[in-house]
């Protein structure tokens, strides 16, 4: 009897087994082809909005701009695509392609909350970005100086949308970053300018400015104060001792 009986244990376990896989496998296949092709989908409105913003008419980048607003709201841009579009961008012939693109990034960014910190990644890929304002076409002439005395690998890191001419009465020479993490970077590009001889101190307006928190990650400015130009501008040298 104990051995009938442990037969027909095992001969319902067995068919439960054969019936849970035989449930079991279609879904496990239904399940593999919805998410390829939502996968294929996500790979395909990728390289349409890529086509788009990338597109030489100014209507067609549009329309990429708005749906790479709307798949970052929807968590389907990596961050390696979103660096990348930034950086192309950032190199684009169209000076406003990179600002509309960034716009796009921070609506994205009031709508979902971790479309920050993928934008906040993607920007620390790009050279940081300096805005430099100067008293008078002196210090113009010197910043552009300074850029071309900078090394090859320094100068990478680094790119200048504008030098503007500002009015002001500070007595330092400064460069200001927008952002507590971003302290650190404002700290190298001044070792960078020091060792060219330009005097310069950090400043850090995070909690100074309300406006810095509206500022892109990885972007500062460089104003110029009072302080005598660095040899390298003027063509003195310093007194060797």
């Amino acid at each position: 009897m104990a051995s009938e009986k442990t037969e027909r244990v095992k001969a319902w376990r067995d068919i439960i087994i054969q019936m849970t896989a035989s449930i079991m496998i279609p879904l496990t296949i239904a399940g593999t082809g919805l998410y390829y092709t939502r996968w294929q989908q996500n790979v395909n409105d990728l390289k349409t909005m890529i086509d788009l913003v990338s597109d030489a008419k100014p209507e067609r980048q549009k329309y990429g701009i708005a749906m790479f607003e709307y798949l970052l709201k929807n968590d389907k841009v990596p961050v390696e695509f979103v660096a990348a579009q930034l950086e192309y961008a950032n190199n684009a012939s169209d000076p406003q392609l990179l600002s509309a693109m960034e716009r796009a990034l921070t609506k994205a960014a009031e709508a979902n909350q971790s479309v920050q910190a993928v934008f906040t990644e993607a920007v620390a890929r790009l050279p940081s970005r300096i805005f430099v304002n100067v008293m008078d076409e002196k210090q113009r002439a010197c910043f552009s100086k300074l850029l071309m005395s900078l090394k090859d690998n320094d100068e990478a890191m680094i790119t200048v949308p504008s030098i503007s001419l500002a009015k002001w009465d500070g007595k330092v020479n400064e460069i200001r970053a927008m952002k507590d993490e971003d302290v650190a970077k404002a700290e190298a590009i001044a070792s960078w300018l020091r060792s060219l001889g330009f005097e310069i101190e950090v400043v850090n307006l995070t909690n100074r400015w309300s406006g810095a928190k509206k500022v892109r990650p990885n972007t500062f400015e460089i104003w110029f104060g009072d302080r005598d130009l660095p040899p390298v501008c003027t063509g003195k040298q310093t007194a060797s001792k």
